[in-house]
């Protein structure tokens, strides 16, 4: 995956993160981030992201 790709998918993941936190304050989503529930999800993310590289 090109450099410029990637970084426009790993900003476009920190958009998407920054408003579910941001609907979840505003309370129009019920969503609660526990870190020792979804600490996993990081590893998930940086093994799809390898993955798509390798792809490409």
């Amino acid at each position: 995956m090109k450099k410029t790709a990637k970084r426009i998918i790993w900003g476009l993941f920190w958009v998407a993160v920054g408003a579910v936190l941001l609907l979840s304050n505003y309370g129009i989503i019920a969503y609660q981030i526990s870190f020792a529930r979804d600490w996993p999800v990081v590893f998930i993310l940086i093994g799809l992201s390898d993955l798509i590289e390798s792809l490409t």
